[in-house]
């Protein structure tokens, strides 16, 4: 099943077993210069996510609220053939990262010194030995702050794990990831560290701050699919799959698809557009 070669790709572009769909995000969270901000929960077009569920239980989204890739294609496979985005805001340059969100963890307390076990009633959707999978710390309201914190895991190979220690930087606004701050010591860009041997997560079993952060956040499994950098204001930029990239990545049925960004400055009263092609296979 699936895409053998590229006239393969080919054949399903003239054949018409295409979808587009548009992207508008207009975010209203204020965030820090060289932080990166989950455009998930930015308004617009697809319409924000507040990982509003109950509090420390595993939750999936569902696809059609995401950057829409059209309906279900089994048995035939589905796979991204363009991302373009533009943006004429001058603190929205920079680097994007296209994301499909498995699970998410919400309203973990970063005041409660305790471990927090989490409650998986559901499990990975998608990529289900978690292999390449990983955790983002969201920020759903305000923290203060300075916080550390480690979470323990199971890793692709089924083996519980605990994260090496996670450092916050300074206090942190909706949708900021906390961990993200590439002035603090120890911070590791958008996704957690993982403990040493472990290329993926499974699922995720408890957090605990050593040191408290304030405010509420989200654990975030996601599978990273297409890095993409817009390098300057009211210009296109664009990635095809295999004429500029090597393969073109899968995209399975019912994947959530959203933004996360690295702002230059606030990205609030901002403004991104850009659009996403996809492809399926005639099997």
């Amino acid at each position: 099943m699936g895409f053998a070669n590229v006239a393969e790709v080919a054949d399903a572009m003239v054949s018409g077993r295409t979808h587009f769909c548009s992207i508008r995000k207009v975010p209203s969270q204020a965030t820090t210069a060289r932080w990166w901000a989950d455009l998930s929960m930015a308004s617009g077009n697809p319409a924000p996510n507040y990982y509003a569920a109950a509090p420390l239980t595993a939750k999936t989204l569902d696809d059609f609220d995401g950057i829409f890739h059209g309906d279900d294609k089994s048995p035939a496979t589905k796979h991204l053939t363009a991302l373009g985005l533009m943006t004429p805001t001058a603190n929205m340059v920079g680097e994007y990262v296209l994301c499909d969100y498995l699970l998410y963890y919400p309203f973990i307390d970063g005041d409660e010194s305790a471990a927090q076990p989490m409650v998986n009633t559901v499990t990975l959707p998608r990529y289900t030995d978690g292999e390449g999978l990983q955790v983002m710390a969201v920020a759903l309201t305000p923290t203060t702050g300075s916080g550390t914190f480690t979470f323990d895991y199971v890793d692709q190979d089924g083996n519980p794990q605990t994260s090496p220690t996670q450092r916050c930087a300074t206090a942190a606004n909706i949708a900021t990831i906390v961990t993200s701050a590439p002035a603090t010591t120890g911070a590791n860009g958008p996704f957690l560290k993982l403990a040493t041997g472990s290329s993926g997560v499974r699922s995720i079993t408890s957090a605990t701050f050593a040191v408290a952060n304030g405010g509420l956040i989200a654990l975030v499994i996601v599978k990273p699919l297409v890095t993409l950098a817009v390098r300057e204001i009211s210009t296109m930029a664009e990635v095809t799959s295999l004429v500029m990239r090597p393969g073109a990545p899968r995209i399975y049925d019912g994947a959530y698809l959203g933004l996360i960004m690295r702002c230059t400055g606030t990205i609030a009263a901002g403004l991104l557009t850009g659009y996403a092609t996809f492809a399926w296979s005639d099997d």
